[in-house]
């Protein structure tokens, strides 16, 4: 859903938000991406810190909108291609963000903070500009293990909705939970398919 802060801004990414009629709530609904295809389609898949997430207004389609820019301070690279070789920081631009008060933002975009500590699946948009790759459904926050436990990747997924199909009929619905999932094991996985892809 937009939720909407500043004048009618008319926003549709790559997904369309509904009105999920099982649920009195609004909500940004997608089709559930199979993680091994988000990291066969990534331009850049990296682990970092949030420097910064600031809010502008632009002028880009000739009316100005909110866009928030995120800045990462990156530790690894898991993968890298000629769209995005590797740098020791990454700009993030998300379409949406509050601004003086006002602004919009499309549920289901996800959020970065100061000092946060994430794994990110990256892709150029059209403009040239790296967007995370299946909106919330492309950022890890990186959760540190005490010693003898792992380090995990945790996503939230709370802000939208996934649409699934049975027998002809579509049905809307959250997760339950999205388990956290191993470092280690994500990492292997990525060298495994970019390798396959033909990443770096």
């Amino acid at each position: 859903m937009t939720r909407k802060l500043f004048p009618a801004l008319a926003i549709l990414a790559a997904l369309v938000t509904v009105l999920s009629a099982a649920r009195p709530a609004r909500a940004t609904v997608m089709v559930e991406l199979a993680l091994e295809d988000m990291i066969r389609d990534a331009d850049a898949i990296v682990r970092g810190v949030v420097q910064s997430s600031v809010v502008r207004m632009d002028l880009r389609t000739g009316q100005l909108e909110p866009w928030t820019y995120s800045r990462v301070q990156t530790s690894a690279w898991l993968k890298s291609t000629p769209r995005a070789p590797q740098a020791s920081t990454v700009d993030i631009e998300e379409l949406g963000g509050v601004w003086n008060g006002g602004g919009s933002w499309i549920d289901g975009t996800p959020r970065y903070r100061a000092n946060e500590e994430v794994v990110v699946l990256l892709k150029r948009d059209r403009e040239g500009h790296l967007r995370t790759l299946g909106m919330v459904q492309g950022k890890f926050v990186v959760r540190r293990g005490v010693p003898g436990v792992p380090t995990a990747l945790v996503r939230d997924l709370s802000s939208v909705g996934f649409a699934h199909w049975v027998d002809g009929q579509m049905t809307i619905g959250q997760l339950r939970g999205d388990p956290a999932m191993a470092f280690d094991g994500f990492a292997a996985l990525v060298q495994q398919l970019a390798g396959y892809a033909g990443g770096e």
